[in-house]
């Protein structure tokens, strides 16, 4: 699912957690060594990985005069799922299903720099935005595909994050992919991201008393592997949540080729 914006969002400040984090270290209430498996990246330096995203908000968060007809409604929790599969350098396929949306699952394939669409069965269509109509209900910025979240190139703003994240503490879970350290931003960092509007690409995040960001490194390949973002209002907690999660890493077989 793309809602298209240029480069520098909130998903370009998380992904930039691939080079911010390459001084992460943290363990229990105090400051550790980070495990010296290899330098902290993202899911770039993977030759191939499988995601899914799950994106849940409640309508009131948003401008009901743009919704798109699809989405008109006096009250509903939007979702949003997304199965996606990537080959780097340039290959990525999502299906993406949209609730309360009565279209069937969007397929996206993108090989380089052409980009393909089709609903359910349907046509492919060539060089089209998957939702065009559900960018200017959501502030027009966002993304939920693996490839801006998890993948960017370091910015300023990541290179002050990398000074901060390096004390801090995590936890140790398990998630799909295996053994993990989850982090937790501390409330001054969150503040931080949200209040540049150059970074949040949805302002609404902005007006909410409390958001969190988490996010987790395998512990075997140290690889960003996920992210959470999630915001209460003040009569509903998690009223925004944004969670996207790599699920296998280097699959065998992994191809991602045109639609014929």
């Amino acid at each position: 699912m793309y809602l298209r914006r240029p480069a520098s969002t909130l998903a370009v400040a998380l992904a930039g957690l691939s080079l911010v984090l390459a001084g992460c270290r943290g363990g229990g209430g105090q400051p550790s060594p980070t495990p010296s498996s290899g330098e902290l990246a993202g899911p770039q330096a993977l030759r191939s990985y499988r995601w899914t995203t799950e994106l849940r908000a409640d309508s009131s968060l948003f401008d009901q005069s743009k919704a798109p007809d699809a989405l008109r409604s006096s009250s509903f929790v939007l979702k949003a799922h997304v199965d996606g599969e990537r080959v780097l350098p340039d290959r990525e396929r999502l299906r993406t299903v949209v609730e309360p949306a009565a279209i069937g699952t969007r397929e996206s394939v993108t090989v380089g720099g052409k980009r393909w669409n089709r609903i359910g069965n349907g046509p492919w269509r060539v060089g089209e935005e998957a939702f065009p109509a559900a960018r200017a209900y959501f502030g027009g910025t966002a993304t939920l595909s693996a490839r801006t979240i998890l993948e960017a190139e370091e910015t300023p703003s990541s290179a002050q994050l990398r000074t901060e994240i390096a004390s801090m503490p995590y936890q140790q879970e398990t998630v799909a992919t295996g053994p993990a350290r989850r982090y937790s931003m501390r409330p001054e960092q969150v503040a931080s991201i949200l209040g540049d509007a150059a970074l949040n690409p949805f302002a609404v995040l902005a007006t909410l008393p409390a958001v969190r960001i988490d996010f987790w490194i395998d512990e075997r390949r140290n690889v960003l592997v996920g992210v959470r973002v999630a915001g209460d209002t003040a009569m509903q907690a998690e009223a925004f949540l944004l969670d996207i999660h790599v699920t296998e890493m280097e699959p065998p077989g992994l191809r991602i080729d045109p639609p014929r």
